[in-house]
């Protein structure tokens, strides 16, 4: 019997032994021991990540538990928004079943998951940070926004006391509100240092406490502050919005750090669907999302 051996030069090199031409379709794959001893080992069919989801035939998604339409909205067994229907999406691209795991309490603790192989993937509105990045992936971001700060505008216009409101609040260093595990507790390091930071459980205790007056500000991105207003006119007597130009808020989806395939699955995925929105898109998309 004539046989043919096929021999890619390479830092990994895969042999590919096949007998006559016309049984071609019968191929035994081999990679050489890295060491370059010219040993062999079996080629497993799938990557270790992809082939983990195939098993089980179910693609496990880490979700808030809260809801924050309109990113995700409804019961578990019945959710609803733009993080929803990616995760709809890459499960049916796939070919799997889809299953949320929403235990988490904070935006952190879903990072945790990923990390702890507790799911597959997160897709929770999550920020892009270099803090997170140290311990999980991120795909490309599919929503890019601005960070933005919810202003009491009596104290502003106390702070300011006739200078610019532009460079009040470039110097602000009054008392602000941020969601304990979120990323903007860091964002707000770097961008105000002088500030004081106060955290929060909710999004709506931090809106109440600017409304009051018990902080100056709350900073969070900027369609969470057009939110505000949006869900309730009668606030911007009380309020100011400001969205800050020279910052960027990038929310994409956390992976294990060693699913390397797929990533890059979920980014041609985010790719094929042309999924790159702004805050306004989103709004603009999901405008009734915002009146349940």
């Amino acid at each position: 019997m004539i046989l043919t051996v096929l021999v890619l030069v390479c830092g990994l090199c895969q042999v590919s032994i096949f007998s006559h031409p016309a049984l071609a379709n019968s191929v035994t794959t081999f990679q050489l021991g890295s060491e370059g001893d010219g040993t062999l080992s079996a080629r497993t069919e799938m990557p270790p990540d992809m082939q983990r989801i195939l098993d089980r035939g179910t693609l496990i998604v880490a979700l808030l538990g809260n809801d924050n339409p309109p990113f995700f909205i409804g019961e578990t067994q019945d959710p609803d928004g733009l993080d929803i229907k990616i995760a709809q999406g890459l499960a049916h691209a796939l070919d799997v079943d889809l299953e949320f795991n929403r235990s988490a309490q904070t935006f952190n603790d879903v990072v945790d998951q990923v990390y702890q192989l507790d799911a597959d993937i997160a897709i929770s509105k999550l920020s892009r940070t270099l803090s997170r990045a140290k311990r999980v992936r991120f795909s490309h971001p599919y929503v890019t926004m601005r960070q933005g700060l919810l202003v009491n505008r009596l104290q502003l216009a106390q702070q300011t006391e006739g200078s610019h409101v532009v460079e009040a609040i470039r110097n602000f260093n009054g008392n602000v509100g941020v969601i304990a595990g979120s990323s903007y507790g860091s964002f707000i390091k770097q961008k105000f240092p002088a500030a004081t930071i106060q955290t929060y459980s909710t999004w709506d205790d931090i809106v109440k406490a600017v409304v009051e007056g018990d902080i100056q500000a709350a900073y969070r991105d900027e369609l969470e502050i057009k939110k505000v207003v949006l869900k309730n006119p009668d606030a911007a007597l009380r309020l100011q919005t400001i969205a800050l130009t020279d910052t960027q808020d990038q929310i994409a989806m956390a992976l294990p750090w060693d699913s390397q395939t797929l990533q890059a699955f979920v980014n041609q995925y985010l790719d094929t669907s042309n999924l790159d929105y702004t805050a306004d898109d989103v709004l603009a998309k999901y405008a009734d999302y915002l009146q349940e």
